[in-house]
């Protein structure tokens, strides 16, 4: 097989292949069961079964075919900065299991805790050693994975989905599929990039998905703002003129946004939701006030965790006493029950599994910003990839880590991984059968 530097010129991109092999619709001969593996495996998601919560038959496929990843492309294991990031996936298994037996943790918790860290750790190394190593199997996953989240939604709604089902079930998938969409048309970045992204954003707006919005929106700028820059005219200042781009898109947004949902343009809905997180610690922290209760629970154990899917009502009362003292309004309360408020994979793992599950996501997080902001602009697919990684920060500090996002998320750290690989000299792509 024929090195990397002798298959391709060493100055193309990672992902600069032939175009009969970087076709995404090959000849029907040139199909392989690899590509077939990387469209089918995230649709299959749609298919759930109960044991120790829910388990997808996506979960079974990727652990079916990881032992035969790991022998075949074991190389890429190598690549940074996998070593570091399946060594401390490993340390926050070992913290979860050490802290549920410390804290005798009921079975049935405590198998659905450390099921979700392995299925996290095997999907993001199958993922990386399978779907990453050409673009067309990377763009395959992307449209299986919509395809499957969408299935998942009209097959099996949450109750969230069903009250909202943009917001819960169809907006991630379909901003995916517009950011791939967008990405394929660098040749006309206003009409082909900013104008679907943009359009998608006041769809967001409307449907009370406002962070989606903010992302498809910055996501659009982000790629504009890197694919007509020139870096040898910016110089060091062009990450300052980066970072206050991202920023003032993200004002300007929010100030637009808030103006009209507080004359109802958005429903009233939103007009009162607006108006129930307007406090002393602003809309972020109104919005996802979680943080005032999940900090004081890191803070009362910061290196042994409460145990997987902790409880503990004294901390949902903090939450309410201190959304009252920062003049917070009630508004939709949601269930009641007595674990832990997190709603974050930084603060839930942390609160769940102790410092490791902290140190984890807080390495993926930094990761992922530095790769973001270090972006060259020359990449393919960098809608796709902008939408990804700021997609991935935002659940990192603000999601839950449950089914549908624990399967979602290693597609997003591999993505982060390429985007990554594009700055090095190592490159993230060779081409397989």
């Amino acid at each position: 097989m024929p090195t990397i530097e002798e298959t391709y010129n060493t100055s193309a991109s990672p992902w600069s292949t032939p175009p009969a092999r970087a076709s995404f619709f090959p000849p029907v001969e040139a199909i392989s069961i690899a590509d077939i593996f990387c469209l089918f495996v995230p649709v299959f998601q749609f298919v759930q079964f109960q044991a120790a919560g829910s388990l997808l038959l996506s979960d079974l496929l990727i652990l079916a075919a990881l032992p035969m990843a790991i022998a075949r492309h074991a190389p890429r294991l190598r690549q940074k900065p996998m070593p570091i990031l399946l060594a401390l996936g490993l340390f926050w298994l070992i913290a979860q299991i050490t802290t549920d037996l410390i804290r005798n943790t009921p079975p049935e918790d405590y198998f659905r805790g450390w099921l979700k860290i392995c299925f996290v750790l095997a999907n993001f190394t199958v993922v990386w050693l399978v779907v990453c190593t050409s673009q067309r199997r990377f763009v395959l996953y992307g449209v299986g994975l919509a395809i499957g989240t969408l299935l998942s939604f009209y097959m099996h709604p949450s109750e969230d989905a069903l009250s909202a089902p943009w917001k819960f079930g169809i907006g991630i998938p379909v901003t995916m599929l517009v950011a791939l969409f967008a990405a394929q048309f660098r040749k006309h970045r206003y009409l082909g990039i900013l104008l679907p992204l943009t359009l998608l954003a006041v769809v967001h707006a409307f449907e009370d998905f406002r962070i989606l919005a903010v992302i498809s929106f910055i996501s659009a700028i982000y790629s504009l703002f890197l694919m007509s820059a020139n870096r040898e005219q910016f110089g060091r200042s062009r990450l300052a003129l980066l970072a206050l781009t991202v920023a003032g898109g993200i004002m300007a947004f929010t100030v637009v946004y808030s103006h009209y949902a507080e004359l109802g343009v958005f429903g009233e809905y939103a007009q009162q939701k607006l108006e129930a997180q307007s406090g002393e610690g602003g809309l972020l922290l109104g919005g996802r006030s979680e943080i005032l209760a999940s900090g004081p629970a890191i803070l009362d154990s910061p290196l042994l965790g409460h145990g997987s899917w902790a409880r503990d009502s004294t901390y949902g009362a903090i939450l309410v006493d201190r959304r009252a003292d920062l003049g917070y309004k009630s508004f939709q309360s949601g269930k009641s029950d007595d674990l832990i408020p997190t709603h974050s994979y930084l603060f839930g793992s942390w609160v769940d599994a102790g410092v490791m599950g902290g140190v984890f996501w807080l390495f993926m997080l930094g990761f992922t910003l530095k790769t973001i902001l270090s972006a060259s602009g020359t990449e393919p697919l960098l809608p796709l990839f902008a939408f990804l990684g700021l997609m991935l920060s935002w659940d990192t500090l603000f999601s839950p880590l449950g089914t549908p996002t624990r399967f979602v998320a290693p597609y997003f750290m591999a993505a982060m991984v390429v985007l990554r690989s594009f700055r090095t000299t190592t490159p993230s792509f060779e081409q397989v059968s």
